[in-house]
């Protein structure tokens, strides 16, 4: 493990999904974010340990079902999702996920690793172990954050191969099959080329450090809120980060050719946490795979599962 790491601001489509219906299907548009309710594990402003369902912005194009919707406010959510997926054709046209919050480790694989035509490496293949990579949106001359991801672990793949990743079929499905040429080429006006298909595309696997095995004492988590919070909905969190975070950057990654000393990535990273707890929000350290479904299962009829298992499974709709 080297001295020096990487501190990357991430700039992503920051639109909230807008959809009708109480069923909201596989995303084959431009990417966008949803307001999710998950159960998982968290560590609040006290610094202690909890579990339960929260709250949280991320990005999820598979299926999802709203739960709970709310008037426009500022840029506060409208819906509240509770996430699924299902198990489209292989070549029918669908947006990936990434990165993906879920599971035992956070996951970064794909979206602007490649630039150009024909497709060449960019930095954000080549990070070093303990970099830091700031997801987020620019809303209102502010960069919020939605995932704060540590490099624990990294490794070539190619999206038509995906075995020694060992990752679930979920991610499979919703990620990996969706990058393949049949998967995103059937739709392709409405495909993010940022994230282009290729199932020989050389790309690295990174996975994101856990609170229980961290890098460097730094850990990857999510800005949530628990449910039985009195103000459940909330903006993503506004970071101020000069020299680190700059609000005008909002197409391509800023960072990942400026290696810094890992004292500094580490204080860094200290902040973003503190500024997050100081929004009333917790740090989300593992959120649980959301549940496959058939077309004839209803979501709101599965079984809930307990995050403490950390097996997929459904979960009752809110109240």
């Amino acid at each position: 493990m080297t001295d020096t790491a990487c501190f990357v601001q991430f700039p992503h489509p920051g639109a909230e999904h807008r959809f009708a219906g109480d069923e909201m299907p596989w995303n084959v548009g431009r990417h966008g974010r949803k307001f999710l309710v998950a159960p998982g594990q968290y560590v609040d402003g006290d610094d202690q340990r909890r579990e339960g369902e929260m709250v949280f912005w991320a990005e999820w194009e598979p299926p999802s079902r709203v739960e709970r919707r709310w008037p426009d406010e500022d840029d506060l959510p409208r819906a509240l999702h509770r996430p699924y997926w299902t198990r489209p054709p292989r070549s029918w046209p669908r947006q990936n996920t990434d990165p993906w919050v879920f599971g035992e480790r956070m996951i970064y694989s794909n979206c602007k690793q490649t630039a150009g035509t024909p497709r060449r490496r960019t930095a954000m293949q080549s990070l070093p172990l303990g970099s830091l990579i700031c997801f987020g949106s620019t809303r209102h001359d502010r960069f919020r954050v939605d995932t704060v991801f540590v490099v624990a672990g990294a490794q070539p793949w190619t999206p038509g191969r995906t075995e020694g990743l060992n990752v679930d079929e979920a991610f499979i499905v919703c990620t990996a099959q969706s990058l393949t040429p049949t998967a995103v080429n059937a739709g392709r006006a409405g495909c993010n080329p940022v994230c282009p298909p290729d199932i020989e595309l050389q790309l690295t696997f990174y996975r994101g450090a856990t609170i229980d095995n961290p890098v460097h004492g730094m850990y990857s988590f999510v800005p949530a809120r628990p449910i039985g919070h009195p103000q459940l909905r909330f903006q993503r969190a506004a970071v101020y980060m000069p020299g680190l975070i700059n609000p005008a950057v909002v197409m391509n990654p800023w960072g990942a050719r400026r290696p810094l000393r890992i004292a500094d990535v580490h204080e860094a990273w200290m902040s973003l946490r503190n500024q997050v707890f100081g929004q009333d929000l917790v740090l989300a350290t593992y959120l649980a795979t959301p549940p496959s479904v058939s077309a004839n299962e209803s979501i709101a009829a599965t079984p809930r599962t307990s995050c403490r298992s950390r097996d997929s499974g459904g979960r009752d709709r809110l109240p």
